[in-house]
């Protein structure tokens, strides 16, 4: 539990620490290579939406210039150092990875403007070798969607009222207090309560969040803890119904550490790392309220069991669960897409599935499973009744598997009916959503899983209504009746 935050002053009390780099930020320092001899050479951090972390390098490449000679040899060679310092009046940023990104020289004068792209950065300085690759801890990440779900907070208020109910006093009580905490491979994983303070001109401001984290026994790689964060996101995003994306990362490990000025350790605090392989995501817009308004299953339902069986189940479903998170984080997309991106889900978790009651009506003429089936399967395996939009479930399987193969195979003719794959698109997006949730909890009945009521299936039903249509036992879209 973590209740106290502390600024990491490595360079003495006169120094305010940046505690956090943000896009458009621009940061100007010496960069270091790690190599005895080489000398500094300025540089800019460039922090942006559309190209990332990148680092500019201004140079002289004439002969006979010792200064920059090194500095030269990394754009001519096109292999800058792979890890690289940038220490600055505000900040030391450690650079991970460090790709060549271009340059470009002025002759006869020999400037030069050379890029460097790192996959990684922390903003921090690192003990031990200069050279050793990024491997951490612990890793944290704040996804979209996180504190909606498990409506964890850290700010709790409590009122002193006298004998005729006025407040005399309010308290403000800031503390990390929620968390869960599950196995996930070889990883611990933990959703936890957070909250950060920042000084304003009237007071302070206290901003509460949750966040994941990720912590093996030995430090690993990055691509290691997000790849096990990103079977969260995945999860978050069936939930939802809409994509879910990572909008900050920051790292705990005992080598980034703050240090008194004699050099004693005093914290080991969490960094803010920012990686080229997310950096986008958190560019992207932010999910609407309403949409993270109804989740499509309880955090507490699921709980840590469920949280475990998911990432355990995560890769033997991976055929499965990709398709589908393409379909739900593409809003806008042509709904033909959308339509066969889902169907190919279930497809693949009809195949998973096996066999279940009644669907040998769907089967082709000698016998085989149709794609129907696979659709039933699919339909069944959620236990939930699909009945207020068809007349039976294997009504629905044919319809789906219909639309699907009339829009993958050319000689079927034309595009179906475009309400038709609309509707099919809905009923598709919500089963891949149900079916996930449902590999997080299979041990639930329906009822107890989803509840009463589900949200996206009373705004299904209404679109059905709105159309004035149903399905029936062929798999064909009809008028409802009264319609």
């Amino acid at each position: 539990m973590n209740t106290l935050k502390t600024l990491s002053e490595t360079h003495g009390d006169a120094m305010t620490k940046r505690r956090s780099i943000e896009f458009g930020d621009s940061i100007t320092g010496m960069l270091i290579d790690g190599v005895e001899g080489t000398p500094y050479v300025a540089a800019t951090l460039q922090f942006n939406e559309s190209t990332g972390v990148q680092i500019e390098v201004p140079y002289l490449d004439l002969p006979g210039n010792p200064q920059f000679e090194a500095t030269a040899k990394w754009f001519t060679s096109e292999r800058p150092p792979k890890n690289l310092l940038l220490t600055s009046l505000d900040a030391d940023i450690s650079l991970y990875d460090c790709q060549y990104s271009g340059h470009t020289i002025n002759y006869p004068t020999g400037i030069g403007l050379g890029k460097v792209t790192p996959s990684e950065i922390v903003l921090h300085g690192r003990d031990g070798d200069f050279h050793d690759r990024l491997e951490v801890e612990e890793f944290r990440s704040r996804v979209d969607g996180l504190i909606d779900w498990t409506r964890y907070g850290a700010i709790k208020r409590s009122a002193d009222k006298d004998d005729q109910n006025r407040v005399k006093k309010v308290t403000i009580e800031v503390a990390s207090l929620d968390e869960i905490s599950w196995h996930q491979g070889e990883a611990t994983m933990k959703i936890s309560s957070d909250w950060n303070v920042d000084p304003a001109r009237n007071g302070l401001n206290v901003t509460e969040s949750v966040s994941l984290t990720s912590a093996f026994e030995c430090p690993r790689p990055v691509a290691e803890h997000l790849a096990e964060h990103r079977k969260v996101s995945a999860l978050l995003s069936f939930i939802f119904g809409a994509a879910t994306y990572f909008r900050r990362h920051d790292i705990k490990d005992s080598r980034f550490n703050g240090k008194t000025l004699d050099g004693r350790v005093v914290e080991t605090p969490f960094y803010q790392l920012v990686s080229r392989s997310t950096v986008k995501e958190q560019a992207r817009p932010t999910l609407s309220r309403k949409k993270l308004t109804h989740p499509l299953v309880d955090f507490k339902t699921v709980g840590s069991s469920g949280l475990e069986n998911w990432s355990n189940d995560h890769d033997n479903w991976a055929r499965f669960i990709h398709p589908a998170i393409s379909a739900l984080n593409r809003p806008g997309a042509i709904l033909e897409n959308l339509v066969v991106n889902a169907a190919m889900s279930m497809e693949a978790a009809g195949n998973l599935i096996g066999q279940v009651d009644g669907e040998s009506s769907t089967y082709t003429k000698n016998g085989k499973p149709s794609t129907a089936t696979y659709m039933y399967r699919c339909l069944a395996n959620t236990g939930w009744n699909w009945s207020k939009l068809c007349s039976s479930s294997v009504g629905m399987a044919r319809a789906i598997a219909n639309n699907y193969n009339t829009i993958k195979h050319f000689d079927r003719g034309q595009f179906p009916d475009p309400t038709e794959t609309y509707l099919v698109s809905s009923v598709t997006a919500l089963t891949v959503r149900m079916l996930a949730i449902r590999i997080a909890r299979p041990d639930l009945e329906p009822a107890d899983l989803f509840g009463a009521r589900v949200y996206d299936f009373d705004r299904l039903e209404d679109e059905f209504d709105a159309y004035g249509l149903t399905v029936n036992g062929e798999g064909r879209f009809v008028s409802r009746p009264g319609a």
